[in-house]
């Protein structure tokens, strides 16, 4: 006599709890998963409403003077905050089996093994579907399906500009249109809304300079100097871009040390490689993230991790749903995870930079 598939269901829900606690972390274990700096377990933040709200102040309030003695006070209340809103987006993974595969492993641990494979493999779809839209922006300035991405609140120079400065306030939308309101917040008529990007025209010492005066003017500064033990934390910087220019930066190193090892003071920016050989700029990792690849402007994106926040649905993230029977396959089990979440930038003045190629559109 065979098995029914409400005792599937019923086998289903006592071997789930025993899985592996972390099994929901096995998407942040993979160092190329930048995302994964931001949607950490101890770096999420937790919220409710229709939409994630946050106060920002632009402009000091204008209450701090010097002043002599019996003076009388004159006390105003500006208004010098404005609000950033940013809409919740919705995610899905699913793991599901045959009743079949399930028979046939009757009798072994072969059972646990295929549930922990469909785990994993639904997991690791939900942390790269992240890690993808993380490096692009909506499809246009009312997609609510995806989360707003890096180049979403780091945005490049307009056409043809070649200064750079604090003049990054373009959103580039993935149907090809452009915007300038940032999570409410319209960059074009509030100057202290943008930040800092730059032009380059070649992976050279001209480039380097580019870093360093980036680097002074959104306070990216060098890690902290650690004294004991115990006391570092993971980096929050880290620079990402394509792979021909992570190539053309390791091999500018290399070329600038006469003792090929790339370690060296260069242009007033210290570009050297740790133990692994992996190339750092001041101290932060540089990394290659792939789906910048088909970006022709050769992006280089600063980030500051600590500055990108990923919040979620109080009670609605990575939740886990009872084992259920697909209702247009009867002989399949399924198992539905979802959750609801963004990404929020809550200053864009300090949050990284970007430098790239003159853009043309």
């Amino acid at each position: 006599m065979g098995i029914s598939m409400s005792d599937h269901v019923d086998l289903l829900r006592m071997t789930l709890p025993n899985l592996p606690k972390n099994r929901f972390e096995v998407m942040w274990t993979y160092q190329q998963y930048i995302a994964s700096q931001v949607f950490n377990e101890k770096r999420i933040s937790i919220d409710g409403g229709t939409s994630v709200k946050r106060n920002v102040m632009l402009e000091p309030n204008g209450q701090a003077r010097f002043r002599m003695m019996f003076d009388t006070d004159a006390i105003s209340v500006g208004f010098a905050q404005k609000q950033i809103d940013v809409p919740w987006t919705l995610l899905e993974t699913k793991y599901a089996w045959d009743e079949c595969e399930l028979l046939a492993q009757r009798g072994g641990h072969g059972y646990i093994d295929l549930i922990k494979s469909r785990v994993v493999e639904a997991l690791e779809g939900w942390a790269t579907i992240i890690e993808e839209k993380f490096w692009s922006t909506p499809s246009n300035s009312t997609d609510t399906v995806v989360p707003y991405g890096i180049p979403y609140f780091l945005n490049k120079l307009n056409s043809g500009v070649t200064a750079g400065g604090f003049s990054g306030y373009t959103i580039r939308y993935g149907d090809g249109s452009t915007g300038t309101i940032c999570a409410g917040i319209d960059a074009s008529v509030e100057p202290k809304w943008r930040n800092y990007a730059d032009v380059y025209a070649t992976v050279d010492n001209a480039l380097l300079k580019k870093f360093r005066t980036a680097f002074r003017s959104t306070m990216f500064r060098p890690p902290s100097f650690i004294q004991n033990p115990g006391e570092d934390a993971s980096i929050d910087r880290m620079i990402c871009t394509t792979g021909a220019v992570h190539d053309s930066l390791c091999d500018l190193a290399d070329k600038r040390d006469d003792n090929h090892t790339p370690e060296d003071l260069m242009g007033g920016v210290r570009v050297r490689s740790d133990a692994l050989g992996n190339v750092r700029i001041n101290g932060y990792p540089l990394l290659w993230v792939p789906y910048l690849d088909s970006d022709t402007d050769a992006p280089i994106y600063c980030i500051d991790t600590a500055k990108m926040k990923a919040v979620v649905q109080e009670g609605y993230w990575m939740k886990e749903k009872e084992p259920m029977v697909s209702p247009f396959q009867h002989t399949v089990l399924v198992v539905y995870v979802d959750g609801k979440c963004c990404v929020l930038c809550l200053n864009r003045k300090t949050s990284g930079f970007v430098l790239h190629k003159v853009t043309s559109a």
